[in-house]
């Protein structure tokens, strides 16, 4: 019998812990890192090891590597081969020096020192990217220095972990490390391009199958597959699972497979944090706690220096270089794997494994707070790393024009719209990627947070005629209206929002217009659902216009009387399916002849030949034997039609359905 109590335990003071900091406004991460220490030693001792949970754990791991993989693409990733192998490497390097450096200052010597400053030179790839992705700044400069970093050392544990058990003997063989370190080049190249031939061929056949439990495992199975034999030839499980992100991020399934896996990311990866919240050692936090703070500290301050110098040295400014620091300042859960390889190799003491396990978590658990500190204390100016420069060159020329904030699908769709009709727009992304490959089509895109007043004037606001807010994030949204208003009051501002919650906020703040998604589906639904019944497009136009005038409050608590004329409308419709018999006197006639709206009342949506569907056929359509009509009207007036055609009918609102009608 399996002891599923850890699990229990874990399931049920997560989600009360989560709950609560999610009504705080803190992250969620740091609710699973504590639940891990209220669970673990240093709390209740509900969980005694860690290990009970490392595989659940380490899936999280592999998911959330492969979903990174899904979003970045191959062709992103040769954008930052400089920086994976230049600013990987480097950072790495100066770091075991730095640490190595300021351990030798405090009296545990510079030999000794490298071996410390190997243990935290890699930074948590779960932790940061989680992050980067809730946040949306995975796409900002950088967040892709941030990720180019990691990558190199998810790439490089494999020679740190060589380099461990030469640095405890005499004869260190470094010929050995640099060799091992090209063949880990290889085998991930060679896993990537047999994956690259064989996923697609499987996934097409599979696809075809249309089942979707089916394509489920298919996409696990290559997760797993490609992490597993990552792990067999040295690798490690996540660069493994990120190499089949890639792969996948180049067939036509990358999104069905996002969609499918990100549940079972999520929840797996909830796992991992606490995983490491059960890593922390009473014994070190209150016998030495002084010395806990210091080994904290120099990890974050070291860190996030190391990072900051590495980022400038890529040109980056001062304010995403800073960013880039305080996000990878923290130890990884790589370092926490060769920590306990150092202690087993009689490197460090049990002691001094417990010091840095814990300064680990500590570390950890203080990133996202200090990325939200340091963003909330850096100056609003024109937001993260915006060129004034290449924002004058767009934008500053524009009048009368539109603002179009966010390049997802909806700015998208607006932005092509908006070059049919020739009017000047301008839009600001904060996915770097996407301005630049945007840029390089001619589209008029600029990349910085819209959300800093600044960067709003030099994009013209105070001249612009219209503003169009096209992000997901409500806090933003509100920002960037706020700024817009008070800059010119005669703006006129349209603004998305998912929630019907937020539409009275916005227009206090000064917004025109406000678009609540999940009201605009209801409305779109209720359209579709009219036409299905025969409603002319006009009428359909009329209700959704009444509904939109009033702010949606018919489809809000104690506005459905606003519908009954629809619901009355389809209340008296019926739908009937009628063939055309071979002996009819409907054969070889046209529905202009047979007249059936004028005869009997009954409308024609749609006729049906040879499993093809012809919707709103014209009056000189010529009528088959074996054609189906899909009739709408009052139900005397069906009935007359169907004696008319001499067919059998089929109630449709009885649960027949027609497969082939696309609303």
């Amino acid at each position: 019998m399996h002891d599923l109590g850890p699990f229990v335990s874990i399931v049920l003071a997560a989600t009360v812990v989560v709950a609560l900091f999610q009504r705080l406004g803190l992250p969620s991460l740091l609710g699973f890192l504590l639940t891990g220490v209220v669970l673990g030693p240093a709390g209740f001792a509900v969980v005694h090891e860690a290990s009970s949970i490392d595989v659940v754990a380490e899936l999280g791991v592999v998911l959330l590597l492969f979903t990174i993989g899904i979003e970045v693409s191959l062709k992103d990733l040769a954008r930052l081969a400089t920086r994976v192998l230049g600013g990987g490497s480097l950072q790495m390097l100066v770091t075991t020096l730095a640490v190595g450096a300021a351990l030798a200052l405090a009296g545990y010597g510079f030999s000794r020192g490298l071996i410390f400053g190997l243990l935290i030179c890699t930074s948590s790839t779960a932790l940061v990217l989680r992050l980067l992705g809730d946040r949306g700044e995975l796409g900002t400069r950088y967040g892709q220095l941030s990720l180019a970093i990691l990558l190199m050392q998810d790439f490089a544990v494999v020679a740190l972990m060589l380099v461990l058990p030469m640095l405890g003997s005499e004869d260190t063989a470094w010929l050995d490390v640099g060799l091992s370190v090209g063949k880990a080049v290889l085998i991930a190249t060679a896993i990537y391009f047999a994956a690259r031939f064989v996923f697609p061929f499987l996934l097409k056949r599979l696809v075809a199958l249309r089942n979707r439990e089916v394509f489920l495992l298919a996409i696990l199975g290559v997760v797993l597959g490609t992490a597993a034999v990552a792990e067999r030839v040295g690798l490690s499980l996540a660069l493994g699972a990120f190499i089949a992100g890639l792969v996948i991020s180049e067939s036509e399934f990358s999104h069905q497979a996002f969609a499918e896996v990100l549940p079972f990311r999520d929840l797996f990866n909830g796992v991992f944090f606490v995983s490491v919240g059960l890593l922390i050692r009473p014994e070190a936090v209150t016998t030495h706690s002084v010395a806990l703070v210091g080994w904290v500290l120099m990890v974050l301050l070291v860190k996030a220096g190391v990072v900051l110098a590495v980022a400038r040295l890529f040109r980056l400014g001062w304010r995403d270089s800073l960013m880039a620091g305080v996000a990878l300042a923290q130890v990884g859960e790589f370092g926490l794997v060769l920590a306990g390889q150092a202690r087993e190799l009689k490197l460090v003491d049990a002691s001094e494994h417990g010091m840095v396990v814990t300064a680990a978590v500590f570390s950890m658990a203080a990133t996202p707070l200090l990325l939200r500190v340091v963003k909330a204390a850096l100056p609003k100016d024109v937001g993260p790393t915006a060129d004034l420069d290449e924002v004058n060159q767009v934008a500053g020329h524009l009048e009368d024009h539109v603002v179009v904030v966010g390049y997802g699908l909806i700015g998208q769709t607006i932005a092509r719209a908006l070059k049919l009709l020739e009017v000047p727009y301008v839009v600001v992304e904060m996915n770097l990627l996407t301005v630049s490959t945007q840029r390089a089509k001619g589209e008029p895109i600029v990349f910085g947070d819209a959300s800093r007043g600044t960067l709003l004037d030099h994009l013209g606001i105070a001249k612009a005629r219209t503003l169009v807010v096209a992000v997901a994030d409500a806090a933003t949204t509100r920002e960037i209206v706020t700024h817009a208003h008070h800059a010119n009051p005669k703006l006129v501002i349209l603004a998305r929002t998912r929630y019907l919650t937020e539409m009275g906020p916005l227009k206090a703040l000064g917004a025109s217009q406000v678009v609540p998604e999940e009201l605009e589906t209801a409305l779109e639904l209720i359209g579709r659902v009219m036409r299905a019944y025969g409603a002319p497009e006009a009428m359909v136009y009329e209700q959704k216009g009444k509904l939109r005038g009033t702010h949606y409050s018919a489809l809000t608590e104690g506005g459905a009387d606003d519908l009954a004329p629809v619901y009355e409308m389809l209340g008296a419709l019926q739908i009937e399916r009628v063939t055309v018999a071979a002996d009819g006197p409907a054969v070889g006639r046209s529905l202009a002849e047979l007249n059936l709206r004028r005869r009997t009342g009954a409308t024609a949506l749609a006729v049906y030949r040879d499993g093809e569907a012809v919707l709103t056929p014209a009056g000189d359509f010529v009528l088959a034997a074996g054609d189906d009509l899909v009739l709408a009207g009052g139900t005397d007036a069906v009935l007359q039609a169907g004696q008319l055609l001499r067919p059998s009918t089929l109630p449709l609102l009885s649960g027949t359905r027609i497969p082939a009608i696309r609303l």
